[in-house]
């Protein structure tokens, strides 16, 4: 039967009802509701019933809003608040974890001979935790209160804002306008200027709608609508959609009407993501370049699965080696540290939406790979999470044998002290600078030519000096307030023994 023969709200239907339905097998097997909407879309993809296609304009539609109310909800789910409670302890875990986490796929992406940005963005997918698979195993195995989990938790925010950022700058750079480090300069800029300005309009508007005597649903639709707004500003910008979405959530969350916006919006999030999962399910074997669908030879399949399962056991040897050996030094014990790192296994949503944006941007005679690498990524860390989980005392004993900085009892999650947040808008500032040196150093590296005088060196090499000569201040900057963030942790730590 072809797409045409169904009206489109008979096709929505028919999308809903194999997703639900897939989605509880899947859930029944134990496994992420996400893997049975991704089957639901390869079934009525291409390669399956064709009532879909990754170019019809109904998926792509959906699959923009689904990607929107995401990273809306997102916004309005990590405040500014949280981030803070994250606290120095879930900062620099965090930062350890991604970077380790994200060199072990780059090393294994690049062994198999893949290109430098889809080993990059490989490298990402590795750190992809999905928190809803995880919180929701924590609650159901009633160990949402323990330390360990709730510094697990901490790291999961923290990752998720990361990985925003990462995606935005990802669908940004897919427009193909501007250079990277220009486009995550302005996109900086435009998200700093977002957050305040809709910080301020919407504390203005509530208070407005509120004494008028009107009720949530208006200022639930103003949230709706002034994210919208931002999100088209953006596109204008030649920015992604996804940065005025997420921002516009994330200032609104700074609202009194915060959490009563995130929960009228989270049955419109879970509405348009099934499509979003689902439209991901029709691009498995599917050939942007060629516009065709194809199943790959046996020995592509075998080399695209020996790279997931590389993969996918680096991403939980990266969080097993990180936790153990430096979970002392932020103030937790061994059982602690293997627990929190074990919470961190199963990859998810954000595997999906960044393997979406790397479609468009990759090579393409890698772009084939990227949605099955993804779909197995998920699949392999998902199906071994609970199952580590279960044998997690032979875990720890494992972890016991390895050398750490300190030895705890108990995981300590240490909040933000004034210190801490000074070290932390040190490191941040300096950062910035670096990026900002960094993008004058490019436009500088183009425009040398022009200025007709002689050069001592190449290109290349004034360029470098002169990025070293100014960049070298803040980088020492950016590095004393890392170190003085992992030593006021670790002492702060060691106080509450």
């Amino acid at each position: 039967m072809a797409a045409e023969a169904l009206l489109p709200l008979t096709l929505i239907g028919v999308v809903i009802l194999l997703a639900i339905f897939l989605s509880i097998a899947a859930k029944k097997l134990g496994q992420n509701a996400v893997i049975g909407f991704i089957l639901a879309g390869f079934i009525l993809g291409p390669f399956g019933l064709r009532l879909l296609h990754p170019q019809d304009p109904l998926v792509i539609a959906f699959s923009e809003l689904g990607l929107f109310i995401l990273l809306f909800y997102l916004g309005l789910e990590l405040s500014w608040k949280d981030f803070l409670e994250a606290g120095s302890s879930g900062f620099g875990l965090a930062l350890l974890d991604m970077a380790a986490s994200t060199i072990a796929g780059f090393l294994i992406a690049q062994f198999f001979g893949l290109s430098l940005l889809l080993s990059i963005l490989i490298g990402f997918m590795l750190f992809s935790t999905s928190t809803a698979i995880v919180a929701k195993f924590v609650i159901d195995k009633g160990i949402i209160e323990k330390k360990s989990t709730k510094l697990a938790l901490s790291i999961l925010i923290m990752q998720d804002f990361i990985g925003i950022l990462l995606v935005v700058l990802i669908t940004s750079i897919s427009m193909g306008k501007g250079a990277p480090l220009e486009l995550a300069l302005t996109s900086l800029v435009f998200a700093i200027v977002v957050f305040v300005a809709v910080s301020q309009l919407s504390r203005f508007i509530e208070q407005w709608i509120l004494s008028n005597n009107l009720g949530q649903t208006e200022i639930t639709l103003y949230a709706l609508g002034i994210g919208l707004i931002v999100a088209t500003l953006a596109s204008m910008l030649s920015l992604s959609m996804a940065l005025g979405a997420y921002f516009a959530g994330f200032a609104l969350a700074e609202t009194r009407a915060g959490g009563r916006i995130k929960r009228d919006v989270s049955f419109m999030r879970d509405f348009f993501l099934v499509f979003f999962f689902v439209g991901f399910g029709t691009t498995i074997f599917y050939n942007a370049g060629a516009i065709t669908q194809a199943l790959p030879s046996i020995e592509t399949l075998a080399s695209i699965g020996t790279i997931a399962a590389l993969l996918a056991v680096a991403a939980l040897l990266a969080h097993f080696f990180i936790f153990t050996i430096f979970g002392g030094l932020f103030g937790m014990s061994k059982e602690d540290s293997s627990l929190s790192a074990i919470l961190l296994g199963p990859l998810g949503e954000f595997v999906v939406i960044i393997a979406t944006a790397a479609i468009l941007v990759v090579p393409a005679s890698e772009k084939p790979i990227v949605p099955i690498l993804a779909f197995l990524l998920i699949i392999i860390t998902v199906f071994v999470f609970e199952p580590l989980y279960n044998i997690r005392r032979a875990y720890e004993k494992i972890a016991s044998l390895i050398p750490s900085f300190s030895k705890r009892e108990h995981a300590v999650v240490e909040s933000h002290t004034s210190y801490s947040l000074q070290q932390l808008k040190s490191f941040a500032w300096n950062l910035f600078v670096i990026l900002c040196l960094a993008w004058l150093t490019i436009v500088l590296y183009k425009q040398l030519p022009t200025f007709g005088f002689p050069l001592p060196y190449a290109r290349q090499v004034n360029a470098i000096v002169i990025f070293l000569f100014f960049a070298i201040a803040p980088t020492v900057r950016a590095l004393i307030a890392l170190k003085n963030l992992v030593k006021h942790s670790r002492h702060k730590s060691l106080a509450t023994v």
